[in-house]
């Protein structure tokens, strides 16, 4: 009995159109999050992407407001939030607690010596006219000790202005480097979301006999729901890598110097090839086109694709959003 109610099931899903089977997978879902439910009907079902835009299911959001919440969203938050754990706890911070113990130091040595020198002055000043002081008149000796004051404060003057000046260079290039370190992983978010608009250029060049139009907007359908951990763990990677120093986790990399730094790069760079791969494997099967015989060779016209778009603009973005922080640095370090 039960394997006949199994046998009317799975007769009853197939007589489903494809639009009927959207429908009741979308129904289906649990929960009442919509980006949740969106996220899973893609996961479970990618080939059923193209009938979205047909029905248009109450909750299911656009392309672009998909990916903002399931990639661009989060990368601002938790860059917010190390920014403003870090801001204060760069490297900086501790050459600005290490001036300012010298000047505290410089200040009471001069301090010291200018006192040493008013004791002297009002000695001198005790002794009759007539004594010779140090083989030297009254009015000499006292004409020297004022010299020696004055030069003393202006010694001071000149040390507190320059070592002012070096603490504000390093206060604005701390909040300038605080800013560049926790934009940066929001930028790699940013970047995957910006890179639609290539891939689905790119695409039309690299298939023109098929139907590749909707390509940018099954990127990012398929970039996010495929890339809501991965995005996270990317995130974090960055974070801990660029400001682990303010986290205390830099002693590592300070301790295996070159080679920590060729060990991350070269893991970092296999996962992302590797989410890469994952969403151009479904993208062939939306887009109905062949799926190459392996998935990691130059044959992936797709794989290269996604691949090279999204370096291209995160590397034209952050090397914009840099010189805006090196911009801010000179206007912090003039005017602040």
């Amino acid at each position: 009995m039960a394997a006949e109610l199994q046998a009317e099931q799975v007769f009853e899903e197939q007589e489903l159109s494809p639009t009927e089977l959207f429908r009741q997978q979308w129904q289906q879902q649990p929960g009442f999050i919509p980006f949740v439910k969106q996220r899973n009907v893609i996961d479970q079902n990618a080939e059923l992407l193209p009938y979205a835009g047909v029905i248009s299911p109450p909750g299911w959001a656009s392309p672009r407001a998909f990916a903002f919440q399931g990639l661009v969203l989060v990368a601002i938050v938790v860059s917010l939030l190390n920014w403003y754990k870090t801001h204060d706890r760069l490297r900086e911070q501790q050459e600005i607690l290490e001036l300012q113990a010298n000047v505290q130091v410089e200040t009471k040595r001069q301090q010291g010596g200018m006192a040493a020198a008013e004791a002297e002055g009002k000695r001198i000043q005790a002794t009759p006219r007539s004594v010779v002081w140090k083989t030297v008149s009254r009015e000499e000796a006292l004409r020297e000790v004022e010299v020696s004051l004055e030069e003393s404060r202006k010694a001071l003057r000149d040390y507190t202005a320059r070592m002012a000046v070096r603490e504000r260079d390093l206060r604005a290039k701390q909040a300038a480097m605080a800013i560049a370190k926790s934009g940066t992983p929001l930028i790699f978010s940013v970047a995957l979301m910006l890179a639609a608009g290539l891939i689905a250029g790119g695409l039309r060049r690299d298939f023109p006999r098929s139907n590749v139009r909707p390509a940018g907007d099954y990127y990012l359908y398929l970039a996010t729901a495929h890339g809501v951990l991965a995005n996270v763990g990317f995130l974090v990677a960055l974070h801990l890598l660029l400001s682990g120093y303010a986290w205390g986790v830099s002693g590592i990399a300070d301790a295996l110097g070159l080679l920590f730094w060729l060990l991350f790069l070269g893991a970092f760079y296999y996962l992302l090839l590797r989410y890469f791969a994952v969403v151009s494997r479904n993208m062939y099967k939306v887009l109905q086109i062949r799926v190459p015989a392996s998935e990691l060779s130059p044959d992936n016209k797709l794989l290269l694709r996604i691949h090279n778009s999204f370096l291209m603009v995160f590397a034209t973005v952050e090397a914009a959003f840099l010189c805006f922080t090196y911009f801010y640095y000179l206007a912090a370090r003039n005017f602040g």
